[in-house]
């Protein structure tokens, strides 16, 4: 075999290794339909959301987590709800305004693309304060250097709520970590197909986390399917079932 060749087989062999790590993840996720009434209290006390498996996030690079997290999601004729636990040995958050710029400390991120064109999709963000931020993104290259963002956007009558269990900014305790609970009403998700969807309707979306900051070192990103934020090709696909 001539050197030429073995390096382009070297070469395609360390590409398929790093795409191993995430290959075997499913990126199809089925949203289960309720018609039971879900109370967002950042609880996931109602029957049906012992019913919907847990789908657990990945590091974004190869530095293993040190916090682990996880969501749930359901639907109903109004609304799409998320569950997402995120362990957390110190609770950490200050910005109490609604689109602060919330990704420069510890953040939960929604990203929704409804009519899987991947140039435009909406972005949603909490703190542990519960503290949104909602932007409608243009991104027509795919590249978040690019981006456009529709600050004043807001998604009218979407609710949440945090539940904390450890102490918030108190870092002489060890926390167990904290939960978020959202509705997300259709009616702003125009983009949509349908609205509701219907059964077998398809939306792609991701979830992503950063936990920590850059300016300690300790900062570290995880998703559903990296790298998700402003990079909608890599995101999942939903599908809409009764």
């Amino acid at each position: 075999m001539k050197m030429s060749n073995k390096i382009i087989i070297s070469l395609i062999v360390c590409v398929l290794t790093s795409m191993s790590t995430f290959a075997g993840r499913d990126s199809i996720y089925y949203c289960t339909y309720t018609n039971s009434e879900v109370l967002v209290d950042g609880k996931p006390d109602e029957l049906i959301w012992t019913t919907v498996d847990p789908v657990w996030f990945v590091p974004n690079d190869s530095v293993e987590l040190g916090a682990s997290s996880c969501f749930k999601a359901l639907w109903d004729n109004s609304y799409l709800y998320f569950y997402i636990w995120m362990d957390d040995q110190d609770i950490v958050g200050h910005m109490n305004k609604r689109d602060d710029h919330l990704w420069h400390e510890e953040v939960i991120e929604i990203f929704i693309d409804a009519d899987q064109n991947p140039k435009t999709y909406y972005e949603f963000e909490w703190n542990p304060l519960n503290t949104l931020l909602d932007l409608y993104v243009i991104n027509p290259e795919c590249n978040r250097k690019l981006i456009r963002q529709w600050w004043a956007w807001d998604c009218e009558g979407i609710r949440s709520e945090v539940q904390l269990y450890g102490t918030l900014n108190n870092n002489c305790d060890i926390d167990k970590g904290w939960a978020l609970e959202v509705a997300i009403p259709f009616s702003e998700i125009q983009t949509a197909p349908n609205i509701p969807p219907q059964s077998g309707d398809q939306w792609k979306f991701d979830l992503t986390r950063r936990e920590g900051t850059e300016k300690d070192g300790t900062l570290q990103k995880s998703s559903w399917l990296p790298p998700s934020c402003h990079f909608p090709l890599s995101y999942g696909t939903m599908i809409f079932k009764k």
